[in-house]
């Protein structure tokens, strides 16, 4: 599946960067694609460097789309089936009034659904669509090199994959020990 995606961008021409930018927008309307799965394509179709400079391009403009869809149009559903106080009130208890907090989910999680999330509270998009780009540019460069580097050969990437299982197995344990400090630095 890789090997004919990376072909079909790699096909593209000239079109191939337009189409590398797109997907990222088209992750942002259909939040169930993951980026790094795009940003490992264009590692392997572009190499490294124009995967991340055309990655960075693809991200803003998907977390200026989702932002922007998620205020413009799903705020004020949500603010019409329940009262604005009520809203406001979970924003302060779930303690998602923090761009910080914000930007920490979009780095642990790196999904696009949390972008729609945020942009329904009433934090400033400006700086919400900032800490997107920032907090998920790790993820981008992962991605990118591994598309590069590892993507290569099915030898390289079985030989990645098994030196990264246990560095999943530990994140995995780690993960109720972060939620526990995050729910409690978000309520402070």
């Amino acid at each position: 599946m890789t090997q004919a995606l990376t072909t079909f961008i790699n096909d593209a021409g000239w079109l191939a960067p337009l189409y590398y930018v797109g997907s990222f927008l088209l992750a942002a309307l259909l939040p169930f694609i993951p980026t790094p799965l795009i940003g490992a394509l264009g590692g392997k179709a572009f190499g490294f460097l124009p995967a991340l400079t055309y990655g960075v391009i693809g991200l803003g403009l998907g977390a200026f789309t989702a932002l922007n869809l998620a205020r413009n149009l799903g705020r004020p559903m949500i603010l019409w089936a329940v009262k604005p106080e009520a809203w406001h009130e979970w924003e302060k208890l779930l303690g998602i009034q923090s761009v910080t907090v914000w930007g920490i989910m979009f780095f642990i999680l790196n999904l696009d659904i949390v972008v729609v999330f945020a942009g329904l509270t009433s934090l400033p998009l400006k700086q919400l669509w900032l800490a997107a780009i920032i907090a998920r540019l790790p993820w981008l460069v992962v991605s990118a090199w591994f598309g590069d580097a590892v993507l290569v050969s099915d030898t390289v990437m079985f030989i990645t994959l098994l030196v990264f299982i246990p560095l999943l197995y530990g994140l995995h344990k780690l993960r109720p020990w972060l939620r526990s400090k995050l729910l409690n630095w978000g309520r402070k």
